[in-house]
């Protein structure tokens, strides 16, 4: 197990964290012992590069890991993050996930000191979008004393469009 932090979050759990509903020490899975409890060795350190042809991994340390079976679970990115004027500088991306609730604590802090109640829009309305929404709304009642204004943007006519009409229902209820 090759990875650059000895913890990361349990992203299922992520949402309820961004509510205030748990602490994020919470949802952090301590990488060395989980690889213990496998048999696995852990390495903390980046990945530079994977040489596929040559089933090997080489670190940001200049090491390298030879394989059989590689399986990577490298999480998602923000589609078009680096190719869109002003998304860096003007939004939060919740890529990578473990930066996510430190880059909600400083933007906080950015608003609250510039006496801002902030008005949230998420790209998005699949189920990490939605649930973002309802976290942040939770989350920022309580850090700025009022309920915030929320917008969802999307492709889509509805939110959930990939989920069942009974599910896309009762989330459009709570939306309103």
């Amino acid at each position: 197990m090759i990875c650059e932090g000895d913890t990361s979050f349990y992203s299922g759990m992520l949402p309820g964290s961004t509510a205030n509903i748990y602490r994020p020490e919470q949802i952090q899975v301590e990488l060395k012992p989980l690889a213990k409890w496998c048999n696995a060795e852990f390495i903390e350190q980046r990945v530079e590069k994977i040489i596929a042809d040559e089933n090997r991994v080489v670190l940001e340390n200049g090491e390298s890991v030879d394989y059989d079976v590689l399986a990577l679970n490298i999480g998602s990115k923000t589609r078009s993050t680096f190719d869109t004027p002003g998304v860096l500088e003007y939004s939060m991306t919740t890529r990578p996930i473990n930066d996510l609730l430190g880059k909600i604590e400083k933007r906080e802090k950015e608003l609250l000191d510039a006496n801002i109640t902030p008005k949230l829009i998420v790209c998005g309305a699949g189920c990490a979008g939605v649930e973002l929404s309802f976290g942040f709304k939770n989350r920022w009642k309580g850090v700025f004393g009022k309920d915030i204004d929320t917008t969802i943007l999307s492709a889509e006519e509805t939110v959930l469009p990939h989920e069942k009409a009974v599910l896309r229902e009762k989330v459009e209820e709570k939306l309103k």
